[in-house]
């Protein structure tokens, strides 16, 4: 039912990818397989939460300039869909110019939060577990980078 776009598909969402030479050519793939996927989802009887559903354009900083007076006009069920300037996937912060700096900010507030909890407690806990809840809240932040 897609065949302009490529989806990748994880657990409960779905994300659709369609590239083009122009704004035009990728607005007028992305709301082709839109209705495509509405179609398909009324035929077997599922919904999508359109409330829910976002849009992002990746690209360079001079390409993003360049198309700026040019929003695109995605929209599914005669409802136009946000335009976000970062989403979250599978956990990672993406932002319109794949920068890093946005997830970095994320991972770097919640080692902090796991830290200063872990000062907290420190007095009232043995190392044992101590060590553990590190384990638990702080260290897979740094294994995931690996």
């Amino acid at each position: 039912c897609l065949s302009k776009t490529k989806p990748r598909l994880f657990a409960d969402d779905t994300n659709l990818t369609a590239a083009g030479e122009s704004i035009n050519d990728v607005e007028a793939a992305m709301n082709s397989d839109l209705e495509n996927l509405r179609k398909w989802l009324i035929a077997n009887k599922l919904s999508l939460n359109v409330a829910k559903t976002e849009f992002i354009l990746i690209g360079s900083k001079p390409m993003i300039k360049s198309i700026s007076n040019k929003q695109p006009n995605i929209i599914i069920e005669n409802k136009p869909i946000k335009q976000v300037y970062d989403c979250k996937t599978l956990g990672v912060t993406v932002d319109q110019h794949l920068s890093w700096k946005n997830n970095t900010e994320t991972i770097c507030k919640k080692i902090t939060s796991g830290i200063s909890a872990l000062r907290q407690i420190k007095e009232f806990v043995e190392k044992d577990t101590l060590v553990s809840v590190y384990n638990s809240i702080v260290r897979p932040y740094f294994t995931s980078l690996l």
